[in-house]
């Protein structure tokens, strides 16, 4: 029983901690011409922890390399910083959120029972998702934005690597192709 048991958390543990192979869900506007703008600013607001129950998923440095890699891929795509006249903010959330499965385990007790006994196990387990998003300060809206399910838990040897990897994965979407400078 134990074997099973064991068996189907490390399957459903497998099966969220690959989160970082999922598909990236884009939107843009599609009337906004992304070649026009020049400009952009990081939304400083999106750099203070919201999570605070969640400290190993949401704290003060995972929102600083997310930060720092936006405003890479945002140069990468050929825009320019301007803190006084932005055309662009650039930003984020990460939304971070609990969540439960359910197995039920079937087993023969010992060799002399005649029935199976079932037991329905729950195992909780976090879900993340970064959003990435820049807005038209002229329009006031955003004009693209872009998710992805992730695992920001690292430790801080691979959480650079592991963020900037997300963050190009999302500007793949980018309506921009950009000037690489």
């Amino acid at each position: 029983m134990k074997t099973l048991k064991t068996l189907s958390f490390l399957f459903v543990f497998t099966l969220f901690s690959c989160a970082s192979t999922e598909a990236v869900l884009s939107e843009f506007d599609e009337d906004a011409d992304f070649d026009n703008y020049t400009t952009f600013v990081i939304c400083v607001d999106d750099l203070f922890v919201e999570n605070s129950r969640y400290p190993n998923y949401d704290n003060n440095k995972v929102r600083e390399l997310i930060g720092e890699a936006i405003e890479n891929e945002m140069i990468t795509k050929g825009h320019k910083t301007n803190v006084l006249n932005p055309q662009l903010q650039a930003g984020f959330k990460l939304l971070v959120e609990e969540k439960e499965a359910t197995f039920t385990n079937c087993e023969i007790k010992d060799e002399f029972s005649y029935w199976r006994e079932c037991t329905i196990d729950t195992v909780v387990y976090t879900e993340e998702t970064l959003v990435v998003y820049v807005s038209d300060f002229s329009k006031n809206q955003i004009i693209w934005q872009a998710s992805i399910k992730c695992d920001l838990n690292r430790s801080d040897k691979n959480l650079k690597d592991y963020v900037n990897e997300l963050v190009q994965n999302l500007f793949n979407e980018y309506p921009k192709v950009g000037d690489i400078q």
